[in-house]
């Protein structure tokens, strides 16, 4: 199933400009949307999907493999938007999904200003800036820090941020500690 919009143009993947801000420019917008949607560590990021008219659909893997546009966020328009997650995955793994689809919302569509339709397609400048935008968002980095300071395994970084092992694993080597 397609979620475009009839007679609506939108950029989709590798069309899709990077916005081409460094890494740590990207975590200091994700904190700062973060702030302005009063989103808190542990918050379930659909909660922040809902607050900014967004939907979420599961589609099972026959829907997903069968679709012409398997694309993971359909924007639009300024808080018109659609987030495909599959239904095979975890609950961890969903958060961050949903994190970075909204880093493409937020950095690749000028939240809405632009109609995409983001793919998961690798590891291209976008994949990579919507990660570090999840990254950020799930796991602020003066909380992680903090935590991880503490001395806090992975595990415990994993549990107390929502997210998975693999995530907290990155996020913590990525903030050198």
């Amino acid at each position: 199933m397609s979620y475009c919009r009839p007679g609506k143009e939108y950029v989709r993947g590798d069309q899709i400009d990077p916005c081409f801000l460094r890494k740590a420019h990207v975590e200091e917008f994700a904190e700062v949307i973060a702030k302005e949607c009063e989103f808190q560590v542990g918050t379930d990021p659909r909660e922040l999907v809902e607050d900014l008219d967004g939907r979420i659909h599961l589609q099972d893997i026959t829907e997903l493999s069968n679709s012409n546009t398997s694309g993971s966020i359909f924007v639009h328009g300024t808080e018109d938007f659609d987030i495909c997650l599959p239904t095979y995955t975890s609950p961890l793994r969903d958060r961050f999904t949903i994190a970075h689809e909204l880093g493409h919302y937020f950095l690749h569509s000028a939240q809405g200003d632009i109609p995409i339709v983001a793919f998961r397609n690798g590891s291209t400048r976008i994949e990579w800036e919507a990660n570090w935008f999840a990254a950020s968002l799930l796991m602020p980095k003066a909380d992680f820090r903090h935590a991880s300071k503490r001395g806090l395994s992975v595990a415990a970084l994993a549990a107390m941020f929502g997210v998975s092992q693999e995530a907290a694993r990155v996020r913590k080597e990525a903030l050198g500690g």
